[in-house]
């Protein structure tokens, strides 16, 4: 969160996490309807398919979303989410390429980033 171009924004009802440039990771959780009950309670990494192949040797508790396949999951009930995220977390921290997509940047469309350290509890 401390880098200094690190933001977040609302997206698909969950929270996304721009860092160096790309869309990194979004978090996701049911919403009070039910909408996105059965395949959003967890963490969409955001990579490409040429990566998904060296990031699931690493990190097996990740695999493509149902819906959004071009991304991997990890569902929040998962028993390995906490270490994986982790190490998730502290690639895309490191800048590793593997991760993230470049996405045009809400910034250029006059979005306003939201403060995820007022956001989390």
């Amino acid at each position: 969160m401390e880098h200094p171009t690190f933001f977040t924004k609302r997206m698909f009802g969950g929270l996304a996490a721009y860092v160096f440039e790309r869309l990194m990771l979004l978090l996701v959780e049911p919403t009070q309807s039910g909408r996105w009950r059965w395949h959003w309670h967890g963490v969409l990494v955001c990579t490409g398919y040429q990566h998904h192949a060296s990031i699931q040797a690493e990190f097996p508790a990740l695999m493509p979303h149902e819906v959004l396949r071009k991304w991997l999951f990890i569902d929040s009930t998962h028993q390995d989410f906490e270490s994986t995220m982790d190490a998730v977390a502290k690639h895309v921290a490191r800048n590793d390429p593997r991760f993230g997509v470049v996405a045009k940047s809400p910034r250029a469309r006059g979005g306003k980033p939201i403060d995820v350290r007022r956001r989390m509890h």
